[in-house]
């Protein structure tokens, strides 16, 4: 269903569109080229849907995240372009900052601490050691750095 805010332009997306195929080799704009087939099997996208995308209609979602793989073009762009989605649905609240908070009365353990900063399995061990030891070494010179910095 489309927002009552976006503002859906056809002939700029598709401008966009056949701007980034011709850069691939795809001449969509000729009808006996034989790029419009030649793009839907390359792309794996229905050729009735490359027809109605040709067409001026927004593809539906499942069309945009082949079209972002196919183009290598991030999934929200595409999502914005086509006016299924608006800028600000990709913009974070104020009130996320990205950061997870961590509680002085219940720090992070080392593993929680590897899983969130997403430390690969075979890495999760060392990790885990080098916490504990900088945590260690915070309270052991009476600093408290050392621990601080381990959690983050």
């Amino acid at each position: 269903m489309r927002r009552q805010d976006d503002h859906y332009k056809p002939v700029d997306w598709l401008t966009w569109l056949q701007g980034q195929l011709a850069e691939r080799g795809y001449d969509v704009t000729s009808a006996r080229s034989g790029d419009k087939t030649r793009f839907a099997v390359d792309a794996g996208i229905a050729p009735s849907s490359v027809t109605r995308i040709l067409g001026g209609k927004a593809p539906d979602l499942e069309v945009q995240v082949t079209l972002s793989r196919f183009l290598g073009v991030p999934l929200n762009e595409l999502l914005v372009r086509t006016g299924k989605a608006s800028e600000s649905d990709f913009q974070p609240s104020a009130n996320e900052s990205g950061h997870s908070a961590v509680s002085s009365e219940n720090p992070l353990t080392p593993e929680e601490l590897a899983a969130m900063a997403g430390v690969p399995a075979e890495d999760r061990e060392w990790f885990v050691t080098m916490v504990r030891r900088l945590r260690k070494a915070g309270t052991t010179d009476g600093s408290a750095a050392g621990g601080a910095a381990a959690e983050g």
